[in-house]
């Protein structure tokens, strides 16, 4: 294939919407050409939604392709660049204010100590519930923030922990898994619906849909993934979700109770 070619090739996947989908485009162009360009491109996606290592491993491999000394000097200057940011990335991590409990661990609301987390790497996630405002009002709107669509006990508990503990306040952010539409901000508008994870017939949100969720998209502007520690209220089949979403990631995920 000519370089003309796979320039065009390299145009038309990062010409598509999605990065997830342009980085699997890119990714089946380098292996059936094995050029230095596509690989550049690679490394410059997976920079962008911060994946370093994986980045920093495509620079490499373009240094050693490109046959030119001057894109040899363009990809060993991302290489720096790159090594930088997870240097960076490091320093931050190792000066975190607290080592979270282990994954197997189960907390209670009540016992967490805000304190002894960072609100920039802590997102808590609380499980949706059957039972929503239409169950109750049958005048309620089509559409609803999520916050107040959702009328379960255990979250209503959780909605008071928050308001108690002053998590908002203190900058901690949290998102509620939803068997329909993933991982959705609070005021998210929502309409009724009857979909749960138990039950595959009604057509829950998909493991591979939620884990591109983690992987790809943000919330606040921040990757999901960028989420060290990640606290989950709801019951075990949830935590799963939450748990498998964010092994990718490399995320602590902690089960909690209200």
């Amino acid at each position: 294939m000519g370089w003309d070619v796979i320039n065009l090739e390299i145009k038309r996947c990062r010409s598509m919407s999605d990065v997830g989908e342009r980085i699997r485009c890119l990714k089946e162009l380098f292996e059936r050409t094995q050029d230095g360009m596509v690989a550049f491109a690679l490394g410059e996606e997976l920079e962008a939604c911060g994946n370093m290592e994986e980045a920093l491993q495509y620079f490499e491999k373009a240094e050693t392709l490109f046959p030119l000394a001057r894109y040899k000097e363009m990809a060993k200057s991302a290489i720096s660049r790159i090594r930088e940011k997870i240097q960076r990335n490091k320093e931050k991590i190792k000066g975190a204010k607290l080592t979270p409990p282990s994954v197997s661990s189960m907390i209670k609301l009540s016992e967490i100590n805000l304190n002894e987390y960072d609100q920039q790497t802590t997102l808590f996630v609380v499980a949706c519930s059957k039972t929503k405002i239409w169950d109750i009002n049958e005048s309620a709107p089509e559409f609803v923030p999520a916050r107040m669509a959702y009328q379960g006990d255990d979250f209503k508990k959780f909605l008071k922990w928050v308001e108690e503990s002053g998590l908002e306040q203190k900058g901690f952010r949290w998102l509620i898994l939803s068997a329909k539409y993933g991982y959705i901000e609070p005021w998210h508008p929502i309409c009724n619906y009857s979909v749960t994870f138990s039950d595959e017939a009604t057509g829950p949100i998909s493991d591979e849909t939620l884990c591109r969720q983690v992987l790809y998209q943000t919330r606040w502007g921040v990757l999901l993934r960028r989420f060290r520690t990640v606290i989950c209220v709801g019951n075990e089949l949830y935590f799963n979700k939450v748990k498998n979403s964010f092994k990718t990631a490399g995320s602590n995920v902690i089960r909690a109770s209200t």
